[in-house]
């Protein structure tokens, strides 16, 4: 049996192997346009998703077994959940994919307690409205009245719910021309509030009343006593430390005091009754 010999080697690096005898020269294969084909191939199969799409999309919005039947409101612990609904302006018996999700998402994030929101859809009935509300770190009385402050210096209704905060008051308050509320110092008293809360937790919790008398000090008022100290804008974390050690090394009984001024470095003043 005649064995097979190597007659040819592409440039690729293949060998083809010829039966001995008259070897003839290959003939040239002629290269085709592989990139036009890929081309039309590509935009042929684009477009038949988009037709599919359109239509799947337009099957999903007519379904009636897509009717939403379950509006869901996570994320809330201020806000009840009908309010967030009523923004939503969803209903249920609606189709799960025919409501426009990017204008209800604005409608709710319109509202000033609404720090973000996500809505989500779970086939084949649910909404799911997922909210970041806005903490208020103290209550400010406005010309319009109490108001919620939160760590970004921003005033926002607060609803009917049990809220334990000192009120932040004499910080006159003024509306812009587009209603939003405007004060100067406000973001550094804000950053004041912020320390107390986090770095003094305990002395935190005895404030009832911050009462700005200008731009860089404020009365505080304490709960169960008609103590009132005076504090600087800066550093309230050392200013506490200075009033709890006098506290605890003074033999004079607090209530036997008017006063206790911790505005300046390293000293407390006090005032008797």
């Amino acid at each position: 049996m005649t064995r097979n010999k190597t007659v040819y080697t592409s440039s690729a690096g293949r060998t083809i192997y010829h039966r001995s005898g008259a070897v003839n020269n290959p003939s040239p294969v002629k290269k085709r346009p592989k990139q036009t084909l890929r081309l039309m191939a590509v935009i042929a199969v684009m477009g038949l998703l988009v037709v599919g799409i359109q239509n799947a999309s337009s099957a999903l919005a007519e379904s009636d077994f897509f009717k939403m039947s379950h509006i869901k409101v996570v994320g809330n612990h201020l806000l009840p959940e009908q309010d967030v609904i009523t923004w939503s302006q969803l209903n249920v018996g609606d189709n799960l994919f025919d409501c426009d999700l990017d204008a209800v998402t604005k409608r709710i994030e319109n509202q000033p307690i609404v720090k973000r929101v996500l809505l989500l859809r779970e086939p084949p009935e649910t909404v799911v409205i997922s909210l970041e509300e806005r903490q208020p770190v103290a209550i400010v009385a406005t010309p319009d009245g109490l108001l919620g402050l939160d760590t970004d210096s921003q005033l926002f209704p607060i609803p009917n719910a049990p809220i334990d905060l000192p009120i932040l008051t004499n910080l006159k308050i003024k509306k812009d021309s587009t209603g939003v509320y405007q004060h100067k110092t406000l973001p550094a008293w804000t950053t004041f509030l912020a320390q107390l809360q986090t770095e003094t937790p305990n002395f935190w919790n005895e404030i009832s009343e911050i009462r700005i008398t200008d731009k860089n000090t404020a009365t505080i008022y304490l709960v169960g006593d008609q103590l009132t100290l005076h504090m600087h804008l800066k550093n309230p974390k050392q200013q506490v430390q200075n009033f709890r050690a006098y506290t605890q090394a003074s033999s004079r009984k607090i209530a036997d005091l008017a006063y206790i001024d911790l505005r300046f470095e390293n000293q407390v003043i006090v005032g008797r009754r």
